[in-house]
């Protein structure tokens, strides 16, 4: 199958792949939703059978259920991948009803707008539909693909997780179809996120009565904030944020308790020891007598880094796009996703292969129609690309 065929395949299945798309964005998925989760979970099961899929249900009963979709290839001898994409939302419920899937044109550029038209129920239709192209192309030179639809990834995947890790012990190579900036870009690195809550712990009393007695512990969370702030950017690759910050009752009483919450963000493991030994320098000391500085926290997901692994798998990738007369540019993200987990196992992942638009978790997020065909066709080349890597008795 030559990379022409797939350009010329694209054309046909894109009117049914535009009626899907709105289909799910016109169903409420925020992470709590369960209902409209599941509904969308539904929709794309009967999608994957009807395209040849062995499908699995996951039920949870906090989140929505998740779905295992796999189809068995034609090489026995050939790598088994694993696509990703996650079926809520970071919207609320009513979302869809005040402003549902919309064609528009901006700056010259067709787009589609609508509650997580980026963000990804576009990345999930873009891994499906490229497989259905493969299947009706007869390339299917792989052992299997696996495809988990998870529920829970815009709150961290802490049901799905355990899914995920078990998926890529068993896999080859991870493709995931989060939102994939500009046609020519997809995502390579991602940073790593750890979370940390500071308190501080003093004495309460009168006010005005007693102030003396009292051990303000607002006023020493107040020097551990500037301290901890003052962290930032000053290790390579390490950002930090100190988001939320709580203390106090009533304005006379000297308030006996106070903590914070700090987002950090980290390149590589070499950045998180680092950031998480200066959390500890900072917080065992206090500048008001009589006041306890705790800390607690840690990692929520290990950075996605640019592996040995990764850089092959990213090559491949560039090789495919050359085929289609792209230049591809591999692009690091702030953000976390998926692949953060699958990465940490060593398993070869790349990131940013869905749809192109904009300002995701936005009431204006948005896709850029004209993008899409040719992603779709960059795709199925990807896959083509890995399975000849396989064939040449290569392995990732």
């Amino acid at each position: 199958m030559q990379n022409k065929d797939f350009v010329t395949l694209v054309g046909p299945v894109m009117e049914r792949f535009y009626a899907d798309l709105a289909a799910l964005v016109n169903i409420d998925s925020g992470t709590y939703l369960k209902a409209g989760v599941d509904q969308v979970v539904a929709y794309l099961e009967r999608r994957f059978r009807e395209f040849g899929f062995v499908t699995q249900l996951v039920e949870q009963e906090e989140y929505g259920n998740h779905l295992v979709a796999t189809h068995e290839g034609s090489a026995q001898d050939g790598p088994r991948l694993l696509f990703i994409g996650h079926t809520d939302t970071v919207f609320p419920q009513d979302e869809a009803l005040r402003r549902p899937f919309s064609y528009s044109e901006q700056a010259g550029l067709r787009i589609a707008k609508g509650p997580g038209v980026l963000d990804m129920k576009s990345g999930l239709l873009m891994g499906l539909y490229a497989l259905h192209l493969l299947i009706e192309a007869g390339t299917t030179d792989y052992r299997s693909v696996t495809f988990v639809c998870n529920s829970d990834e815009e709150v961290g995947s802490p049901s799905s997780k355990p899914l995920i890790e078990r998926l890529a012990r068993e896999a080859d190579a991870v493709l995931v179809f989060e939102p994939g900036r500009a046609l020519n870009r997809f995502v390579s690195a991602r940073k790593g996120v750890a979370n940390y809550r500071v308190e501080a712990h003093g004495l309460s009393s009168h006010a005005g009565v007693e102030p003396d007695k009292g051990r303000n512990a607002i006023v020493a969370l107040a020097y551990q904030v500037l301290e901890l702030q003052a962290l930032n950017a000053t290790i390579p690759g390490v950002t930090l944020n100190v988001g939320i910050i709580c203390g106090g009752a009533r304005t006379n009483i000297v308030p006996d308790y106070a903590y914070c919450d700090i987002d950090v963000r980290v390149s590589d493991q070499a950045g998180l020891h680092a950031i998480e030994e200066a959390l500890r320098r900072v917080t065992m000391h206090t500048h008001v007598d009589g006041t306890v500085i705790t800390l607690t926290g840690g990692v929520r997901s290990m950075p996605f880094e640019l592996t040995p692994a990764n850089q092959r798998l990213v090559e491949l990738v560039k090789a495919a796009g050359r085929t289609l007369g792209l230049t591809l540019e591999d692009v690091a993200s702030g953000g976390g996703s998926d692949a953060n987990t699958t990465s940490a196992l060593g398993c070869p992942t790349v990131d940013g292969l869905g749809a192109g638009g904009g300002l995701a978790h936005n009431p204006d997020e948005y896709v850029e129609l004209d993008y899409l065909p040719l992603r779709l066709a960059l795709i199925c080349e990807v896959v083509r690309y890995i399975c000849n890597y396989y064939q040449d008795g290569w392995q990732l």
